[in-house]
Order: C-alpha cells, then structure tokens, then sequence
C-alpha cells in the first residue's frame, strides 16, 4: 500500500511541475491533446525517477581526486570570496568589511565543488575576519557539511597594512609615488608606515573585543611587511598540521582540513611551503574563492613529485564551476565605513619611515584586480606572474 502511495504522491507533484511548463505553451490545443501528451510525459518521469538508483547526475562530477598519500594529511586553501574592498581597490588588511555579492556566489560556488568532488572536511580554519568565516560558512553549507566545526585564529588575518588601510591604491601610488607603494605591497621585506593613533582606524582595531587577548599579550601590530605576516602563518599552520595530524580516521576515507584565509596570508604560506625566493613571491597572486590543495606530511613539508620553489598546490574543480570561475565579473558596490578619503590619514603619517625607491625597471605592470589562475583547459595551473 505505501509503495502505491508514493507513486501516486510523486505522479501529483511532477503532474503540478508540468502544468506551467507544458499546458502553458500548448493552450491552443485541444484539452484531451494536452492531457494526453501531459499523461505520456509524466509517465516517463515517474518511471525515469523510480529507475535511478543515485539521483545525483553523474556528468557533473569532476574526475575524482587522487588518494591521499600514506601519512599525510591534505589540506584546502581557499581565499575569501570577493569583498567590498576589492571591488573599490582600497587597502584592507584588518578592515572588517563584508562580502559583495558576487563575493557570496563565490563562496557558495566553492561549495558546490566541494560537494562535486565528494570533499568531507573533519575541521575548519578561518581568520577573525568577516570575510573569511563567512566564506567558510556558505562554502561549507553548500558542500552539505555546515556542521563542521569552524577554529577561528587571528593568526590567520589578512596582513596589517599600517596608515595605508581603508586607503585607495591607484590614489596613494599617484600622491606617494607608485614606486614606493608598490614596495609596500608586494615587496616581501618592506614594512608600511605604522597606523598611528591619528589613523581614523586606530581606536576601531585597538578596542575591537575579538582582539583582546593580543593587547594582554603585548599589544595590537601597528603594521606588518609580507614577512612579519608569514612568521604569525607559519605558527598557525604548524598548530593547524599538528592537529590534523594526531586525528585518526577509523574508516578508510580521509577526512580534509579547510583552511580559508586571505590574499597575502596565502601568499606567505605558499612561500614557505614551495619555497619560493623572496624576487617570486612578488609576482603570486591569490584568486578569490577558488580552493586549492597541499598533501602535507607529519613534519608539515609537501608530499609533491614537483620541485621545491614551483607553485605544488593543486587546484579543485569541476566541469561545471570551471567555466564559472573562468568568467567571474566584480560586482559593484560601495564598502562600508571603514573606507577613507585621501586627506583622512596626514601625508606625515605615510612618510614618517623613508623607504628606499626600488629601480622602475624592475617594477612589472601591476595585473588586473584578483588575477583568476584558471588558464585554458589546464585543471591546475600556476599562479600567473604580474
């Protein structure tokens, strides 16, 4: 009796389906026509719905992803989708600013590659930051696994761009000079001029609650170059393998650590985990949203037949997404208050600390915001060079 119920339930939902679908476009027939031709299509969904054993299409699904090595924990880099900040061309750094909402499709996007590809993640690893956990969060709804839980670490924050944050770029570099901006944003060693208490950002970064432990700790960062930024990473990265690590699974699938992060964050840790010289680093940009891979041993150093110094992170994808992430477009939209005008930080701020001018010719052209990794048919890619 409940097997003919549930047939006749689905026969009524999928009868309701087609009834805009079908009769709609057909109404200049006659009635009994288009009640016949709804009887003979419904009857070929119902017996199509019955006959699948797996109601997830398998033609969306990307190829699988290779085992995991013995001993080694595989762990998920992803940045941030696309926020306010990166729409305008602001520095963020420690700005709390929200997702766009192209920023959100990202996010979701991620997930359902994810879920595509069978991902089950033990844990997750954010930053304090906005965007960051709500990247994870939506991602981690769309694979399916919202459950998860989530560590949220501030050593995992977007690098602290001093007096420069909530400033735009193109107008820094053309009041300061695009040299020596330049330097400060992609230089490994360059530190940006400190946020002094006359930085409209100082009180809202030094009172903000979620940083309480740091000020007990010795005190809030005032500004951080690319390799101020790598030493907190590499703490937490380690903490974040040890962890994995010491996990054991009980069955035989391998349970997957995701890690979201930012822009300079992950560009630091690429350093440290290929290996990359100090003159190629400046050259690695991090997609949004676009989730890549490192087969990580015990001691934390890459499982990966590619030598060191070459990008070894492997990026995950599937049929569907790839062609998303390939033709993603900014959405536009103003950010919030932390954004500044030009003459809210003194120019005595931002000179405070001379800065050597590097030689223009080895300054390349500066890409174009976000620079998307995803070239051609190739599944995984390099990093471009700027």
């Amino acid at each position: 009796m409940l097997p003919l119920l549930l047939v006749v339930l689905v026969m009524l939902l999928s009868l309701n389906h087609f009834a805009s679908g079908l009769i709609s476009p057909l109404s200049n027939l006659p009635r009994k026509t288009i009640l016949a031709l709804s009887s003979r299509r419904l009857l070929s969904t119902t017996t199509s719905l019955f006959s699948q054993n797996d109601p997830t299409p398998t033609s969306s699904m990307s190829p699988s992803l290779p085992p995991v090595p013995p001993s080694a924990t595989r762990v998920v880099l992803m940045r941030h989708g696309e926020s306010e900040f990166n729409t305008a061309n602001i520095f963020t750094g420690w700005c709390d600013v929200a997702l766009t909402p192209r920023g959100v499709v990202e996010a979701t996007e991620a997930g359902q590659v994810f879920l595509s590809n069978n991902i089950r993640f033990s844990c997750c690893y954010t930053s304090v930051l906005s965007r960051s956990i709500s990247t994870a969060f939506r991602a981690l709804e769309s694979a399916g696994v919202g459950w998860v839980d989530m560590v949220k670490d501030w050593r995992l924050n977007e690098r602290h761009y001093g007096a420069l944050q909530g400033l735009s770029k193109e107008r820094t570099g053309s009041r300061l000079g695009r040299e020596k901006v330049m330097k400060w944003r992609r230089s490994f060693y360059a530190r940006p001029p400190a946020m002094e208490p006359g930085h409209p950002h100082y009180d809202m970064i030094e009172e903000d609650y979620r940083y309480r432990g740091l000020k007990k700790a010795g005190g809030i960062t005032k500004g951080e170059s690319l390799e101020d930024c790598q030493q907190r990473v590499v703490e937490a990265w380690n903490d974040i393998i040890s962890s994995s690590c010491q996990s054991d699974s009980e069955d035989d699938e391998q349970d997957y650590v995701l890690v979201v992060a930012h822009a300079n964050t992950l560009r630091s840790l690429i350093m440290h985990l290929d290996e990359i010289d100090v003159e190629s680093i400046e050259d690695v940009n991090i997609p949004t949203a676009v989730p890549f891979y490192y087969d990580v041993g015990p001691g934390g150093g890459v499982v990966s037949k590619k030598p060191e110094g070459e990008f070894r992170g492997k990026y995950i994808y599937d049929d569907l997404k790839k062609r998303t992430f390939l033709e993603r477009r900014r959405a536009a939209q103003d950010p919030w208050l932390w954004a500044l005008r030009d003459d809210d930080v003194e120019e005595e701020m931002l000179l405070k600390e001379r800065q050597e001018s590097l030689d223009a010719a080895t300054i390349e052209e500066e890409a174009k915001r976000n620079t998307e990794l995803f070239a051609g048919n190739n599944p995984n890619p390099k990093p471009k060079k700027i």
